[in-house]
């Protein structure tokens, strides 16, 4: 039986999002053709809503992050022509509720101001998967994910112990997987890794990794690929892709002063 292709996409943050890693995401799509593209959430930032600090020399736009993330998903749409899309809200898409909610109840609920409709996924033909509902495709559970842990793999380990199943998640913003036997079966979680820049003014140096990951699935079997995402370049099935940058972006640079 042939399996099926799915690639997953998260944590682009917006504004935020790396152009080079999303261009190569996209062309990544373009030619391998997946039946499914899963958006595991953050695709938007919001950072103009965020109830965190924010730094007063940034003006940002409501309206155009909106318009800049449709935009995006109409590349991702072109790029899937025939592909299911399916869209899940992360921590920050909810970021759009929880606003409503606190500073303009009355309006929390109308149709017009729903994620969906601000984006016009039902024009672009994009499922939306509510804030922390997770969905399955076959035995492999796919959602956001609430939970952070402080090393690649450990946050995937406690997703696996939530869920108590197979699940692929994003949040994290680092790739890395976790494998657990018990005496009946074999079960595993990854963290799919981020498209955003990698050196945010908001925290210095963190552990995370551009990438995203394939999934090959049938009715009762799935096989998980990450593809990681180094100083440019990729390796997929033998071929590299990409041109390395002696100066990536999202590179940390360390002052001296002796």
């Amino acid at each position: 039986m042939k399996s099926k292709m799915g690639i997953v996409l998260s944590d682009i943050h917006g504004h935020f999002r790396e152009k080079v890693v999303i261009k190569m995401a996209l062309a990544f799509i373009r030619e391998h053709k997946p039946s499914t593209v899963h958006l595991l959430g953050d695709i938007v930032d919001f950072y103009s809503i965020s109830r965190f600090s924010k730094d007063p020399s940034r003006k940002e736009d409501l309206q155009e992050e909106l318009d800049d993330t449709h935009f995006l998903l109409c590349q991702i749409r072109e790029a899937a022509v025939d592909a299911r899309i399916i869209y899940s809200e992360g921590n920050h898409e909810f970021r759009l509720k929880r606003y409503l909610a606190s500073e303009a109840k009355a309006l929390a609920m109308l149709r017009d101001l729903q994620i969906e409709k601000l984006l016009n996924l039902e024009a672009l033909k994009i499922r939306l998967q509510p804030h922390d509902k997770p969905y399955r495709v076959g035995p492999l559970l796919f959602t956001h994910g609430q939970l952070i842990r402080k090393w690649s793999g450990y946050t995937a380990r406690a997703h696996l112990e939530k869920y108590g199943g197979c699940v692929i998640h994003g949040h994290s913003h680092r790739l890395g997987s976790c494998y657990r036997k018990d005496i009946g079966d074999t079960y595993a979680a990854w963290e799919n890794g981020c498209l955003c820049g990698l050196n945010p003014d908001y925290v210095t140096a963190p552990d995370w990794q551009h990438g995203w990951s394939v999934v090959w699935s049938q009715r009762d079997y799935f096989h998980v690929e990450q593809i990681a995402v180094i100083k440019g370049r990729y390796c997929y099935h033998g071929k590299v892709y990409g041109r390395k940058r002696l100066s990536p972006t999202g590179h940390f640079e360390v002052e001296d002063l002796s």
